[in-house]
């Protein structure tokens, strides 16, 4: 591969504590612990694991699945695919097989990202997270029978523009299916509309943490030029 031959587009949120999360609250901050009077700035960072554009590792939901550290580095780099529904996607809507399968072959080992448009609401975290009076969250999400299909398309991993790849059902039917079969989610991507539906490349790099089961991490694809 010659890098030089593509763009490289960063699908990353920047992290800030007035980000929109599943609970409300952020948890990141960077606290200065020794300042340029005595040489250096040196912060600590506090943050949430799942905060952010973030990995999902299947320890997530299942005890003694593999931890973010677990997981394979090879996995990290894969064909980006883009199942675009932006312009017709709604609060309730789920990413279907339809919608799947009108993307055409899924290639093998790839990272299939849900671009639903949900991202727009980023900087406003109310609207992002979008809870009715009785508490629940509405968002695009994933239908779990599309999960389970690229689970069959032998994928990496999926991802996708909102908080989550499940919304509506509290069984968390599409984490249960893709951490169920060892693969990663990330959620919270950014910058979708930048990047063409196929013929492109992820890089998916969390921290290399000990029994993390959620991480933070840097998204960039690789576009031809």
């Amino acid at each position: 591969m010659r890098f030089d031959a593509y763009k490289i587009i960063d699908l990353t949120h920047l992290l800030s504590p007035a980000i929109p999360t599943w609970n409300g609250s952020c948890g990141f901050s960077l606290e200065i612990k020794k300042d340029y009077d005595r040489m250096f700035r040196v912060q600590q960072m506090k943050m949430h694991a799942g905060v952010g554009t973030h990995m999902d590792a299947p320890s997530h939901r299942f005890e003694g699945g593999a931890s973010i550290a677990d997981l394979s580095v090879q996995e990290f780099v894969a064909p980006l695919c883009i199942i675009n529904v932006s312009q017709k996607a709604h609060a309730d809507y789920e990413i279907s097989l339809q919608d799947v399968q009108q993307y055409g072959a899924i290639p093998p080992k790839a990272l299939v990202i849900g671009w639903t448009g949900w991202s727009r609401f980023w900087e406003n975290p109310d609207a992002y997270r979008n809870i009715d009076a009785k508490g629940q969250m509405h968002f695009p999400a994933f239908s779990v029978e599309a999960a389970r299909y690229l689970i069959g398309q032998n994928v990496v991993g999926i991802g996708i523009d909102t908080l989550s790849p499940d919304c509506l059902h509290l069984d968390y039917p599409v984490h249960h299916t893709v951490l169920g079969a060892g693969k990663y989610i990330i959620e919270n991507v950014a910058d979708c509309a930048k990047i063409p539906s196929r013929g492109c490349y992820a890089i998916a790099l969390p921290l290399r943490a000990e029994d993390a089961t959620e991480c933070p991490i840097r998204l960039i694809a690789l576009v031809p030029n």
